[in-house]
């Protein structure tokens, strides 16, 4: 599914140098290590974000070296989520359908799923500012797989939560992984 070979990028004094990493097709891998360590720029390499100094990226078999993030079928959630401020949360939701010109019915029937699946379709017309950290990052969540990736890249995605909120989230991420093929990092 992902294959990260020899990869080594450099930005001023931080380096990371030679990762190879093979990922299988609807597995999770964990990535551990202290702060500063590179798990977003890896995350973002990935992503398209960053371009690797050396090595290869290759998702489903397919070289992704010039490929666009939008054209890669990976989706990022930031540890802070990055909801569009002034979008309601299906308005954030919609967004990636929106830039993929994507039919309104076909958005109006992603969205109202996403919002049922993840339990937040009461929150549907409320901004990213008035909802909790764990409607946030539903919120996020929801956004990244309307848009149907094959891989879901998540950083840090309950670092700020409370344990019970964290605890509902692992269990949202749980189901995902049951009802959707999708390789989770």
């Amino acid at each position: 599914m992902i294959a990260l070979e020899d990869l080594s990028v450099s930005m001023g004094d931080f380096r990371l140098e030679r990762i190879t990493v093979d990922v299988v097709d609807g597995e999770y891998l964990v990535i551990l290590g202290p702060s500063g360590a590179g798990k977003t720029v890896l995350l973002e390499i990935i992503a398209g974000l960053r371009t690797p100094d050396t090595g290869k990226v290759t998702v489903n078999k397919r070289n992704m070296a010039g490929v666009l993030p939008e054209h890669r079928g990976v989706a990022l959630v930031y540890q802070d989520y990055s909801l569009f401020p002034h979008m309601t949360a299906a308005e954030n939701i919609t967004y990636g359908l929106k830039m993929q010109k994507r039919s309104v019915p076909e958005i109006r029937e992603r969205v109202d799923t996403l919002l049922e699946n993840f339990g937040i379709s009461s929150l549907k017309d409320r901004y990213p500012g008035s909802l909790s950290g764990g409607e946030q990052q539903r919120v996020a969540i929801a956004r990244a797989l309307a848009t149907n990736p094959s891989v879901l890249l998540l950083d840090e995605p309950f670092a700020s939560l409370d344990p019970r909120t964290r605890d509902e989230c692992i269990r949202v991420m749980q189901d995902l992984k049951e009802t959707r093929s999708i390789t989770i990092i």
